[in-house]
Protein backbone atom coordinates (compact mmCIF):
# COMPACT_ATOMS: atom_id res chain seq x y z
CA UNK A 1 0.00 0.00 0.00
CA UNK A 2 1.37 3.09 -0.72
CA UNK A 3 1.67 6.16 1.26
CA UNK A 4 0.49 9.47 1.07
CA UNK A 5 3.41 11.58 0.28
CA UNK A 6 4.63 14.19 3.61
CA UNK A 7 3.55 17.90 3.14
CA UNK A 8 7.23 18.79 2.67
CA UNK A 9 7.19 16.22 -0.29
CA UNK A 10 3.79 17.65 -1.77
CA UNK A 11 5.19 20.84 -1.91
CA UNK A 12 8.70 20.16 -3.02
CA UNK A 13 7.20 18.55 -5.90
CA UNK A 14 4.24 21.13 -6.82
CA UNK A 15 7.06 23.70 -6.59
CA UNK A 16 9.48 21.60 -9.22
CA UNK A 17 6.02 21.66 -11.60
CA UNK A 18 5.22 25.21 -10.95
CA UNK A 19 8.50 26.31 -11.86
CA UNK A 20 8.89 24.67 -15.19
CA UNK A 21 5.54 25.89 -15.75
CA UNK A 22 6.41 29.64 -15.27
CA UNK A 23 9.63 28.57 -17.02
CA UNK A 24 7.17 27.64 -20.38
CA UNK A 25 5.20 30.29 -19.19
CA UNK A 26 8.10 32.87 -19.79
CA UNK A 27 9.41 30.92 -23.47
CA UNK A 28 6.11 31.74 -24.40
CA UNK A 29 5.32 35.21 -23.67
CA UNK A 30 9.04 36.06 -25.64
CA UNK A 31 8.14 34.48 -28.11
CA UNK A 32 3.98 36.11 -28.39
CA UNK A 33 6.44 39.66 -28.70
CA UNK A 34 8.94 38.56 -30.93
CA UNK A 35 9.35 37.86 -34.86
CA UNK A 36 10.38 34.08 -35.41
CA UNK A 37 11.74 32.52 -38.65
CA UNK A 38 8.64 30.75 -39.33
CA UNK A 39 6.43 33.65 -39.13
CA UNK A 40 6.46 33.95 -43.27
CA UNK A 41 5.36 30.35 -43.76
CA UNK A 42 3.55 29.93 -40.77
CA UNK A 43 0.91 32.41 -40.66
CA UNK A 44 -0.89 31.02 -37.48
CA UNK A 45 2.38 30.75 -35.24
CA UNK A 46 1.16 33.11 -33.19
CA UNK A 47 -2.30 31.41 -32.48
CA UNK A 48 -0.52 28.22 -31.93
CA UNK A 49 2.11 30.20 -29.24
CA UNK A 50 -1.12 30.96 -27.93
CA UNK A 51 -2.60 27.38 -27.35
CA UNK A 52 0.76 26.70 -25.77
CA UNK A 53 0.60 29.57 -23.41
CA UNK A 54 -2.64 28.00 -21.88
CA UNK A 55 -1.66 25.18 -21.62
CA UNK A 56 1.69 26.20 -19.29
CA UNK A 57 -0.76 28.30 -17.37
CA UNK A 58 -3.35 25.52 -16.58
CA UNK A 59 -0.20 23.60 -15.50
CA UNK A 60 1.12 26.26 -13.32
CA UNK A 61 -2.43 26.76 -11.72
CA UNK A 62 -2.55 23.01 -11.08
CA UNK A 63 0.63 22.42 -9.83
CA UNK A 64 0.03 25.70 -7.30
CA UNK A 65 -3.61 23.82 -6.36
CA UNK A 66 -1.37 20.71 -5.84
CA UNK A 67 0.99 23.00 -2.73
CA UNK A 68 -2.47 24.66 -1.97
CA UNK A 69 -3.62 20.85 -0.95
CA UNK A 70 -0.91 21.17 2.04
CA UNK A 71 -3.28 22.67 5.18
CA UNK A 72 -0.22 25.33 6.27
CA UNK A 73 -0.41 26.84 2.63
CA UNK A 74 -3.97 26.48 1.79
CA UNK A 75 -4.98 29.97 2.70
CA UNK A 76 -2.12 31.95 1.31
CA UNK A 77 -1.99 29.92 -1.75
CA UNK A 78 -5.93 30.15 -2.44
CA UNK A 79 -5.58 34.03 -2.14
CA UNK A 80 -2.72 33.55 -4.95
CA UNK A 81 -5.02 31.54 -6.79
CA UNK A 82 -7.73 34.05 -6.45
CA UNK A 83 -5.81 36.64 -7.98
CA UNK A 84 -4.72 35.06 -10.97
CA UNK A 85 -7.99 33.59 -11.84
CA UNK A 86 -9.23 37.33 -11.38
CA UNK A 87 -6.58 38.71 -13.38
CA UNK A 88 -7.24 35.74 -15.83
CA UNK A 89 -10.77 35.19 -16.02
CA UNK A 90 -11.29 33.41 -19.13
CA UNK A 91 -8.46 30.92 -18.62
CA UNK A 92 -10.41 27.99 -18.25
CA UNK A 93 -13.22 28.92 -21.13
CA UNK A 94 -10.42 28.77 -23.93
CA UNK A 95 -8.31 25.93 -22.06
CA UNK A 96 -11.91 23.83 -21.94
CA UNK A 97 -12.95 24.72 -25.36
CA UNK A 98 -9.17 23.99 -26.73
CA UNK A 99 -8.66 20.51 -24.73
CA UNK A 100 -12.19 19.00 -26.24
CA UNK A 101 -12.21 21.06 -29.22
CA UNK A 102 -13.61 17.92 -31.07
CA UNK A 103 -16.62 18.25 -28.39
CA UNK A 104 -17.28 21.59 -29.46
CA UNK A 105 -16.49 21.29 -33.65
CA UNK A 106 -19.72 18.71 -33.24
CA UNK A 107 -21.89 21.22 -30.64
CA UNK A 108 -21.44 18.96 -28.24
CA UNK A 109 -19.41 20.93 -25.80
CA UNK A 110 -20.32 21.72 -22.10
CA UNK A 111 -20.30 25.56 -22.83
CA UNK A 112 -23.76 25.83 -24.82
CA UNK A 113 -22.69 29.73 -26.17
CA UNK A 114 -19.49 28.38 -27.63
CA UNK A 115 -20.79 27.31 -31.59
CA UNK A 116 -18.34 25.42 -33.80
CA UNK A 117 -18.40 28.38 -36.09
CA UNK A 118 -16.38 30.17 -33.36
CA UNK A 119 -13.51 27.77 -33.16
CA UNK A 120 -11.28 29.05 -35.67
CA UNK A 121 -12.40 32.58 -35.60
CA UNK A 122 -10.02 35.28 -33.51
CA UNK A 123 -8.08 38.27 -33.57
CA UNK A 124 -4.99 39.17 -32.19
CA UNK A 125 -3.48 42.69 -31.10
CA UNK A 126 0.79 42.92 -30.90
CA UNK A 127 -0.24 44.88 -28.42
CA UNK A 128 0.11 43.13 -25.08
CA UNK A 129 -0.18 40.89 -27.19
CA UNK A 130 -3.75 39.68 -26.88
CA UNK A 131 -5.56 37.14 -27.95
CA UNK A 132 -9.53 37.38 -28.87
CA UNK A 133 -10.97 34.11 -28.89
CA UNK A 134 -14.80 32.47 -27.77
CA UNK A 135 -15.98 36.04 -26.76
CA UNK A 136 -12.69 35.86 -24.05
CA UNK A 137 -9.55 37.48 -24.25
CA UNK A 138 -6.21 36.74 -22.91
CA UNK A 139 -3.17 39.21 -22.82
CA UNK A 140 -0.05 37.41 -22.66
CA UNK A 141 1.88 40.44 -20.36
CA UNK A 142 -0.92 39.80 -17.92
CA UNK A 143 -0.65 36.47 -18.18
CA UNK A 144 3.10 36.41 -17.27
CA UNK A 145 3.02 39.13 -14.48
CA UNK A 146 0.02 37.04 -13.13
CA UNK A 147 2.19 33.62 -13.55
CA UNK A 148 5.55 35.44 -11.53
CA UNK A 149 3.06 36.69 -8.87
CA UNK A 150 1.45 32.95 -8.29
CA UNK A 151 4.76 31.60 -8.71
CA UNK A 152 6.26 34.11 -5.91
CA UNK A 153 3.62 33.28 -3.68
CA UNK A 154 4.89 29.32 -4.00
CA UNK A 155 8.67 30.40 -3.24
CA UNK A 156 7.21 32.64 -0.42
CA UNK A 157 5.55 29.17 1.02
CA UNK A 158 8.77 27.26 1.31
CA UNK A 159 9.33 29.54 5.15
CA UNK A 160 7.06 26.49 6.11
CA UNK A 161 9.40 23.66 5.27
CA UNK A 162 12.50 25.67 6.37
CA UNK A 163 14.89 23.99 9.44
CA UNK A 164 15.52 27.20 11.18
CA UNK A 165 11.65 28.44 10.34
CA UNK A 166 9.49 28.98 13.58
CA UNK A 167 6.68 26.86 12.58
Amino acid sequence: MNSKPSAAATYERARRLANVALWSIERQCRRLESVEPEDAVFVLRRWADFDFLIVALTRLRRAVRLASEVPQLQASLDAALAHFDRVLPDLKKMRDVAEHVDDYALDEGRQKTVRRQSLEVSTMEAEGPTLYWLESKLNAREACQASQALFGAVKEASRFFRADSPT
